[in-house]
């Protein structure tokens, strides 16, 4: 086994390596029972490649304490030693660490010894042969081992930080297979599906979302374009649908593809009503606008005449224009905060006396015109201040379209828990009684649309419902079905 070339003296390399940089170390365990061959060769391959750095053992026993104490990159290791061959020693590092690079180097090489070897694990199979050059090779051979073992190594740190991310992660996130099977999920993804792992895993996304979606084309344009982003709804077990925002990206892995999905159900839902709210709030704007306008301009040109100079018989009358163009204007300003405040005020429920309440506010509204007919002892259970803002709007309502000649009622439904509260005006045409709660509608030129919407609110606010219908003279009537007897 002895081996009497010597290394040579230059300083010349033998042989590079395109890869692992002469600044890089690389440890290198070498092992023979020949005196001074051990380190014979490690002398060989540091000068065969700067990187490398050889560690002379003799004794299997004593470079396996080494190996169990030291980061070592590769070994090198004869065969034929006593006690402890080379296959013992391959056998003991193998049980330590599958994949260190372990070239076997013999002089007594042999189909069977090698056939044994590569099945134990061998990385590299060489015989010993005379003159220097061999080292050269070895030293390459063990440099291509060595970079290969650490780019392994680097990958399974990668798959072992990715799983880490992947399992924790707050987003759902769902790896498939080249035919969009399902093969691992994450514990977010089971909530997002709201399955267990098991109904998850060899499944497709066209399990899980309806029969609309056609799989196998947004499966085919995804592996062609390598990214995707959309929308999936999901179907739940329990028939609920959740919208998930989805990115897709192939080949995270060799033919493993990564979906990361957000449930944004309430995203969604936040963002349609938020457009509502808009369009409401654009309508709300041009209705206010109008309704505050026609008064403005009213009380505006009265102004006008007075400034001008007018007899005293028409400055009252003028007088009296302005004076029911500012109430009007004040009217539209308590309904437009009555509205804004409807959803954030705290109020609380009594029984209310309906019948008094309705009296005194058509005395305030219409004290010059006719008088109310109001069914007495009625009472209903609802917010006192509501009550007053729906009652004040509706009578306002049956006085612009009746003027003060109109006579309204108030009385209890026969058939159902609720009141009513009519007029003998011109009354509501069929085809617009859906209509009139809309912001922009107004039967009358110059009238709020702003008072009946504020009508529907308060009683939506106390849990009514209010409809239309003709009233007994046919003028309009208004019936609001209440929870409880009135």
């Amino acid at each position: 086994m002895a081996d009497n070339d010597s290394p040579p003296s230059n300083k010349k390399r033998m042989s590079s390596h395109p890869t692992i940089s002469e600044s890089s170390s690389v440890c290198v365990l070498c092992v023979d029972d020949e005196p001074g061959l051990a380190e014979l060769v490690g002398t060989f391959l540091e000068q065969a490649h700067g990187s490398i750095t050889g560690v002379p053992e003799e004794r299997v026993t004593e470079a396996l304490a080494y190996f169990e104490e030291h980061d070592v990159d590769a070994i090198v290791s004869d065969f034929d030693m006593p006690n402890l061959t080379g296959l013992d020693f391959l056998e003991e590092i193998r049980e330590q660490d599958p994949s260190v690079p372990f070239i076997l180097n013999t002089g007594k090489g042999s189909e069977e010894i090698a056939s044994e070897a590569i099945s134990m694990g061998v990385t590299e199979y060489m015989q010993k042969e005379s003159g220097t050059d061999q080292y050269a090779v070895l030293a390459n051979r063990v440099l291509n081992a060595v970079e290969q073992y650490r780019t392994e190594q680097d990958l399974q740190d990668e798959r072992a930080r990715f799983q880490a991310v992947f399992k924790e992660a707050s987003d759902a996130m769902i790896i498939a297979d080249d035919d969009g099977t399902y093969v691992d999920v994450n514990s977010a993804a089971c909530d997002l599906f709201d399955r267990s792992e098991d109904d998850l895993l060899g499944k497709t996304a066209a399990d899980f979302t309806d029969d609309d979606f056609n799989f196998d084309t947004a499966w085919d344009s995804f592996k062609e374009e390598r990214t995707e982003r959309g929308v999936f709804p999901v179907e739940r077990p329990d028939g609920t649908v959740v919208v998930a925002e989805y990115a897709a990206s192939a080949n995270i892995m060799d033919g493993k593809h990564l979906s990361v999905l957000r449930d944004i159900t309430e995203r969604r839902e936040f963002d349609r009503k938020l457009s509502i709210q808009k369009e409401r709030l654009n309508e709300f704007a041009g209705v206010l606008s109008h309704d505050l306008q026609n008064p403005v301009q009213v009380a505006q040109g009265h102004v006008g005449h007075l400034r001008n100079g007018v007899d005293d018989g028409d400055r009252e009358r003028h007088l009296d224009a302005i004076s029911d163009a500012v109430t009007r204007i004040d009217h539209v300003i308590k309904d437009v905060l009555a509205i804004s405040r409807e959803n954030s005020d705290s109020r609380e429920t009594t029984e209310v006396e309906l019948s008094a309440i309705a009296a005194d506010i058509w005395q305030r509204v219409n004290p010059r015109g006719t008088d109310p007919e109001i069914e007495p002892g009625l009472v209903v259970t609802a917010d006192e201040g509501r009550l007053e803002r729906l009652l004040t709007n509706l009578f306002r309502n049956s006085i612009e379209h009746g003027r003060q000649a109109v006579t309204v009622s108030v009385g209890r439904l026969t058939e159902d828990a609720g009141f009513f509260v009519e007029d003998d005006g011109p009354g509501i045409p069929v085809d617009t009684r859906k209509a009139v709660f809309d912001w922009q509608h107004s039967t009358k030129d110059g009238g709020t649309g702003i008072g009946l919407k504020s009508v529907e609110q308060a009683a939506e606010s106390e849990g009514w419902s209010v409809s239309i219908a003709e009233g007994t003279h046919g003028g309009a009537r208004f019936e609001f079905q209440t929870d409880s007897p009135v």
